[in-house]
């Protein structure tokens, strides 16, 4: 059956590759009936896809992914029904401007992994530049610098058993893991109730997303955010879930009274994960486990300015 779901998106402006236009014209394309565009710290999309909606047939729940601090590593947020207008000039409240917290983030990196014998060029922040610092992301741009012509990169790079073609197993499992040797303790997020403060302060729902991407740490920071009794949902359906993962998270849910939601987290050419359908067609997020809470969430759409 084909996916009519996509809640989890990502554009140009954030680390995607596809424009909000393009985004919708490829919704449409795939018959898609309801998505969410979630820019990292960022609801500057909205303005687009209001200029530009009749390119899409479907529904749209308003969308943001925040980074944040949880047990001392980065993990993501997702508000869902936010409004645009009031979290757009909010979130200076707690957030450094984006241009800021890469530049810092990009000077982290590049002293920790110096201190580890990684050979990286000498100009590297420089070559980062002005044009870099919202839409790639400093880990992905450090990472594509360890050029494999540095027999010493590599040899750390297999010797620690990293998946060192893969953007988000460098972030992963390196830079944000606290068990890493190259763990990049750089605090430009806000701590998690920060976080869901301003979610909920701002209309919106919280929803914790791909939760097994954190390795060893995901079951004791899911455990830690529910404890709160502030979350909102989480996202059951991923491209790199196993079944059994799906099936325990749809458990939490019915639990604990939580919404259920899914997404590819599509980044056009930065991930291999495909709008609606995930990887090699691996994602399906049932319709009508969302379909009631999106209705409801769909019309803070109206509020754009």
């Amino acid at each position: 059956m084909k996916n009519r779901v996509d809640l989890h998106i990502h554009t140009t402006f954030s680390d995607g590759t596809k424009t909000p236009k393009e985004v919708l014209m490829e919704a449409e394309q795939l018959k898609l009936h309801r998505i969410s565009i979630t820019d990292h710290e960022s609801v500057q999309a909205y303005q687009e896809i209001k200029e530009n909606r009749e390119l899409f047939s479907g529904l749209i729940v308003p969308g943001i992914e925040l980074k944040t601090i949880c047990q001392g590593r980065e993990i993501e947020l997702l508000g869902y029904g936010i409004s645009i207008v009031d979290i757009g000039k909010n979130l200076s409240s707690i957030y450094q401007t984006k241009e800021d917290i890469n530049r810092g983030y990009l000077k982290a990196i590049i002293k920790v992994l110096k201190s580890k014998g990684i050979i990286l060029p000498d100009n590297l922040e420089e070559q980062y530049g002005k044009e870099n610092i919202t839409g790639t992301q400093p880990a992905w741009f450090v990472r594509n610098a360890m050029s494999c012509e540095y027999e010493y990169n590599m040899k750390i790079l297999y010797s620690d058993s990293i998946e060192h073609t893969a953007k988000d197993g460098f972030y992963r499992k390196w830079l944000s893991n606290p068990e890493s040797d190259f763990y990049v303790d750089y605090k430009g997020y806000p701590d998690y109730q920060m976080t869901i403060k301003l979610i909920k302060e701002n209309g919106g729902k919280v929803f914790i997303p791909h939760i097994y991407q954190y390795g060893e740490s995901s079951n004791s920071i899911l455990e830690e955010l529910l404890k709160t009794r502030k979350i909102d949902g989480i996202e059951c359906y991923y491209p790199s879930f196993t079944p059994n993962q799906t099936l325990y998270l749809l458990e939490k849910c019915n639990k604990h009274g939580l919404l259920i939601s899914g997404g590819s987290d599509y980044h056009g050419a930065n991930k291999i994960n495909q709008l609606g359908s995930g990887i090699n067609n691996n994602l399906f997020v049932p319709e009508d486990k969302v379909k009631d809470w999106t209705d409801e969430l769909s019309s803070k759409m109206n509020s754009i300015a």
